[in-house]
Parts: structure tokens; C-alpha cells; sequence
């Protein structure tokens, strides 16, 4: 019953939290450029992004009040963050022609556009993500009216009634016109992978070769690294099993400690997040029952579990958008490390017994386990000063530390956290 009320209440808060998130657009700060080159401050609405080459969406620090610019309007925005986008006359790609079709395919005119700089200088890397999350890359030379597309594209091919895929690097000959004018990075330009990385080292080559002392921009920090310390409290129940009986021993709750660290990364307008966690609990689970034991009378006896360990849940979290609420979903596995643990069984019948050990020699319990658990909850970004505070409530089951074989040990574990992220948003 208490599993459900659980379940039920974690389910609440987050619908609650989704909702507000929902509710509200997530901006980040930031500022435009207008066409006569001044830069106005502010927050920038983070749309997603395969929408950020459409258009910005802007409101000055501390008010409501929003004006969406297009990007024939100004010449571009960027992010606090890193990431700059400019407005381009961008040149559209060809729709492929209907299989088994013999009339061309009328070209598609040209779009202004804002496209993201990976990297510039006397030629600039412009990058542009499409609804299909599929990525068009650009070369923009100084002095260039617009960009040209960088271009990989594959060829389906029949050989022998076998069906295979080539892949045709269009794009490293555009490269190698673009870049005639530095003959000695030419080579390179044969190893150069159509992937942002592999792309920006190669622009990175050729603007040092052209501009002598050019040092090449910073790159985006795009991953976000997180420093957390928790505490909140656990309640678990445990299923121990012998040939003999079986008995289910829950635990109140007890406190629970430990720290986080947590790797983030943006997937369109969530954020994706590797955790790796440590926590400390000490927990009694026990029970009175009465079963027929080791005597020829049924016998009346107390068993408990005295467990203090170490835990190690690994954790992936999935973020919803959001400024001031961002509710999450988390799913992982645990390991569990119990350097003290004290299985005892002490009779209350017509034999009364001092603790006892419940199998009468340690050799039978191992001192880890493994778990699996998933949880809900709900982050409140920059709550406190520019750290986030998080709330989440977890669920775990375990396989428990018995050993012997015809002996079984179940442990689901319910808890109840809070967080705070050391390092600022």
C-alpha cells in the first residue's frame, strides 16, 4: 500500500511539474545584433534546435514583454553560452527526384536564414540543423555575397541484384576549390570527415594559413559538468527466504546522504544527463513472526537486518524545457557496497534468545548488490543564487547480499531527495 501511495504521489508531482514547464517558454541570456551593428542584451528564447535558423524570439533582462525578430530583420543573435548565429541569404538543397522519374527537379530558391558559426574567420563554418535533425554545413569566404553548402550525399546501387549504399564525398572537392589559395593544407582535405569536429579543424587549418597569428575561437562548451551534494531520507522493505520460512521486514526511514557529479548535454530542447552518485544510509529492517523453524513446535521470533552501506547509483536523466521548473525522468542501476551487516534472528517463544546470527556463520552473505531503480523529479534552475535545487523521489529493487543457494533476499527501496548543485547554471 505504501509502495502505490508512493508511486501516486511521485506521479503527481511530476504532471504538476510538466505542466508549469509547459506552461512557460525556457530563455537563456543573450543578445541580437541589428543591422547597423549595435548589440542589445537580453534573453533569447531557446526554441530548439532545429528552429533556431527561423527565427529569435527576444525580451529585455526582467521583463515579460517579447519581440520576435526574423532574419531579414537583423543580422544576428547568440547566446551567453557560446553559440552565435547570423543571418545568411542560405542556399536551399535539391529534393531528390521520384524514383524511376526522368523530369528534373525544379531547384528550390534560396532562404534568409540565421545559421550557426562553428568557426570564422577568412572562411567561416556555418552550420544549420534541419526539423529531421539532419545537419547542412556551409563555407562562407570573406568578401562571399552568400554561403556555399558543403555536400555528402549517398547513391543507391545495384550490383548483381545485390542493393548497396555509397557514399559520395561531395563536399571534400567544394573544400578543395574553397581552399585552393593554401596549397599545403590541400592533403589534408582527403582525411577531413563531413562532422562538425572533423569540419572545424580543417577551417581552423586553412584561416591559420591565411591570416598568419590567427588564433582560432574558443569552442562551445557544450557539455555541462555538475557538482551536487544530497540528502533526503530512504524507507525500504526486504523479502528474506529460507527453506524453512520466508519473511517480508520493512524499514522507517532513515536518513540518507551522499554527493553527485553529473555530465549534461542539450538533445533539441532537453537536456540529457550522465550521473554518477555516492550515497551512505544505515537501515534496520525487521519483523516478528511465527513459523515452524528448526524446533518441532511452531516458534515465535523476531528477525531483523542491520545494514549499514555505500551506494552507487549510475543514472541517466532526461530534463523537459524549462526556466524556472524543469521537471525530469531518471533511470539507471545501483551498486551497493555493505562493509557492516548483521543478519539476526532471536526467539520469543517458550525459548526466548539473545540475538542470534541468522545463518549462524557470515559465509553466507557477500557484502554488494545490485539494483536497478527509476525516479521522477523536478529541478528549479538558479533557485538560490544561480545554484539549481532539485526534489526527486526514487524506486529501487535490489537482489540483496545472501550468498547460499536455496535462500533468497529481495530489497525495494523507496526514498525521498534533495539536491544542490554546487557549481552555478
Amino acid at each position: 500500500m505504501k509502495q502505490h501511495y508512493v508511486v501516486a504521489c511521485l506521479g503527481a508531482l511530476f504532471s504538476i511539474g510538466s505542466t508549469a514547464a509547459y506552461a512557460q517558454t525556457e530563455f537563456r541570456p543573450g543578445y541580437l545584433v541589428k543591422t547597423a551593428g549595435d548589440t542589445v542584451r537580453g534573453e533569447i528564447a531557446y526554441r530548439g534546435i532545429g528552429k533556431s535558423a527561423e527565427r529569435c524570439v527576444f525580451r529585455a533582462t526582467g521583463e515579460q514583454a517579447t519581440t520576435t525578430w526574423l532574419p531579414g530583420q537583423i543580422k544576428g543573435y547568440g547566446l551567453a553560452s557560446g553559440e552565435h548565429f547570423t543571418s545568411q541569404l542560405t542556399p536551399m538543397p535539391v529534393p531528390p527526384a521520384p524514383e524511376g522519374s526522368t523530369v528534373p527537379v525544379a531547384s528550390v530558391p534560396a532562404r534568409q536564414l540565421f545559421l550557426e558559426v562553428l568557426t570564422e574567420g577568412p572562411a567561416a563554418l556555418l552550420n544549420r540543423r534541419d526539423e529531421d535533425l539532419h545537419d547542412h554545413f556551409y563555407v562562407l569566404k570573406a568578401g562571399a555575397a552568400q554561403p556555399t553548402e558543403l555536400v555528402q550525399t549517398r547513391l543507391r546501387i545495384v550490383d548483381n541484384g545485390i542493393i548497396r549504399e555509397q557514399i559520395m564525398p561531395v563536399y571534400r572537392g567544394t573544400l578543395t576549390e574553397q581552399f585552393a589559395d593554401c596549397p599545403d593544407m590541400l592533403l589534408s582535405i582527403t582525411k577531413t570527415e563531413f562532422k562538425s569536429s572533423s569540419l572545424v579543424a580543417a577551417f581552423n587549418r586553412y584561416n591559420a594559413c591565411r591570416q598568419p597569428g590567427w588564433v582560432a575561437p574558443s569552442a562551445i562548451k557544450r557539455t555541462e559538468v555538475g557538482i551536487e551534494v544530497l540528502a533526503g531520507g530512504q524507507a525500504s522493505s526486504t523479502y528474506y527466504s529460507e527453506p524453512k520460512f520466508e519473511v517480508t521486514m520493512p524499514a522507517g526511514l532513515a536518513p540518507e546522504v551522499g554527493m553527485a557529479l553529473s555530465l549534461g548535454r542539450r538533445v533539441l530542447r532537453q537536456r540529457l544527463t550522465f550521473r554518477a552518485e555516492l550515497h551512505y544510509v544505515r537501515q534496520v529492517a525487521e519483523a516478528s513472526s511465527s513459523q515452524q523453524l528448526y524446533l518441532p513446535d511452531p516458534s515465535k521470533y523476531d528477525i531483523r537486518f542491520v545494514t549499514s552501506y555505500l551506494r552507487v547509483p549510475i543514472l541517466v536523466r532526461y530534463s523537459l524545457p524549462g526556466t524556472r521548473v524543469r521537471p525530469f525522468l531518471e533511470a539507471g542501476f545501483s551498486m551497493s557496497y555493505a562493509p557492516k551487516l548483521d543478519p539476526q534472528i532471536r526467539f520469543t517463544g517458550n525459548i526466548r534468545t539473545e540475538w542470534l546470527l541468522l545463518t549462524g556463520s557470515r559465509a553466507g552473505y557477500r557484502e554488494y548488490e545490485f539494483g536497478l531503480l527509476a525516479g521522477l523529479g523536478v529541478q528549479f534552475p538558479g533557485l538560490l543564487g544561480g545554484h539549481s535545487l532539485a526534489v526527486v523521489g526514487r524506486a529501487e529493487k535490489s537482489n540483496g547480499f545472501v550468498l547460499i543457494n536455496g535462500y533468497n533476499m529481495s530489497v525495494f527501496r523507496g526514498n525521498f531527495l534533495i539536491s544542490y548543485n554546487l557549481t552555478k547554471n
